[in-house]
C-alpha cells in the first residue's frame, strides 16, 4: 500500500508540475506530510527528534499558508486527543508530555502570537467573501458567482457543489484550450480510482480509525474549507495537490484490497478444481453441455 501511495505522489502529473516550477505547494505538501509523519510516530514512541521535525514543519506550514496550520493543528491535537493506540497509562502520559511539549516550543518561537495576527486579519467570513468573489468573476474557470458565503447559511450551501468541483474538476467540457487540455489524461486516472477511495476510506474508518485519526481529520477539514474558499477552478485543481498526497493513501488501501480480493476469487478457483480433480470420475460434476443434455426424469 506504502509503494502504491508513494508511486502515485511521485509520478502524478500535476504534482510533479508544481514541484518542478518552484511553487510553494510543494513544499506546503512536504511539510505537511512531514507534519503527519511525525505525528504517527510520536503516538507510538516519544521521540524528541520527531518533536522537533513536527514543530519544524507546523513553523513552515504557518509561514506559507496560514489557514492550512489551524485545519492541521486540529487535526494534530485530535488525534492526541483520540490516541493513535489503545489507552494506557502510558500512552496517555506520552500524549500529554507531546501536546506539552509543542504548545511551549509553539509559544516560545512565537508562532502562536502570529498566527493570532493572521486569524484577526483574514479569519472572518466576509474576508472569505471578498477572496472567493474576486477568483470567482476574475477568470473564465469561475463557478457559482451569485453564491455569498459572508453569512453561515451561505457557506453551508456552497459545500456540495465545492466538493465536487475540488475532488472532480476540470471537467472535459470546461477544457477550453490546448494547455487545459493535457489535464484531461490524469483527471481520468483520478476519476476512475475515486472508488478505491472510497473504498480504502471506509476500510480505514472501520478497521484503522485510531490510527488514521490526524489525517482523516486534516483531509475532511481541508476538503470542506477548499469547497467554501475555493470560487476557480484553476486555483482548486492546483490547492488539490495539498490533499492528493493524503488522498492517495486510501486510493492504495482500496486498491489493494481489491487486488486481494481478485487473488482470494483465484485461489479459491484454483482449489475447486484441485479438489475436482481428486475425486473419483463418478463423483466428478458433469460439464454443463451434459447437464443441459441429460433427460428430464418423470
Amino acid at each position: 500500500m506504502a509503494r502504491i501511495a508513494g508511486l502515485a505522489v511521485g509520478f502524478y502529473p500535476s504534482l510533479v508540475l508544481w514541484s518542478s516550477q518552484g511553487l510553494k505547494d510543494g513544499a506546503i505538501v512536504f511539510s505537511l506530510a512531514l507534519a503527519i509523519l511525525a505525528t504517527l510516530k510520536l503516538g507510538q514512541k516519544l521521540n524528541w527528534i520527531y518533536l522537533v521535525m513536527l514543530v519544524a514543519a507546523l513553523f513552515f506550514v504557518l509561514a506559507l499558508r496560514f489557514y492550512v496550520f489551524y485545519m492541521l493543528l486540529a487535526a494534530i491535537g485530535g488525534a492526541f486527543l483520540i490516541g493513535m493506540r489503545a489507552l494506557t497509562a502510558q500512552s496517555v502520559a506520552r500524549q500529554f508530555v507531546v501536546v506539552l511539549a509543542l504548545g511551549l516550543s509553539l509559544t516560545y518561537l512565537g508562532v502562536t502570537r502570529y498566527a493570532n495576527l493572521e486569524f484577526a486579519r483574514f479569519g472572518s467570513l466576509e474576508t472569505v467573501q471578498r477572496s472567493r468573489a474576486d477568483a470567482a468573476r476574475s477568470a473564465q474557470s469561475g463557478f457559482n458567482q451569485d453564491v455569498d458565503v459572508s453569512s453561515t447559511a451561505g457557506a453551508l450551501s456552497t459545500i456540495p457543489l465545492g466538493i465536487v468541483y475540488l475532488l472532480f474538476a476540470p471537467f472535459p467540457w470546461q477544457l477550453g484550450s490546448l494547455r487545459q487540455s493535457l489535464t484531461l489524461p490524469e483527471m481520468v486516472v483520478w476519476w476512475a480510482s475515486f472508488p478505491m477511495l472510497v473504498t480504502g476510506l471506509w476500510f480505514s474508518i472501520k478497521h484503522r480509525l485510531r490510527q488514521m485519526s490526524a489525517i482523516l481529520i486534516f483531509t475532511s477539514m481541508l476538503t470542506v474549507a477548499y469547497s467554501v474558499f475555493q470560487g476557480n477552478v484553476g486555483t482548486a485543481y492546483r490547492q488539490r495537490a495539498q490533499l492528493l498526497v493524503f488522498y492517495f493513501i486510501f486510493v492504495a488501501v482500496g486498491f489493494v484490497l481489491l487486488k486481494e480480493k481478485r487473488e482470494e476469487k483465484a485461489r479459491r478457483a484454483q482449489e475447486e478444481r484441485e479438489a475436482s480433480r481428486r475425486r473419483p470420475v463418478w463423483q466428478r460434476p458433469l460439464p454443463k453441455s451434459h447437464v443441459a443434455d441429460a433427460p428430464l426424469e418423470g
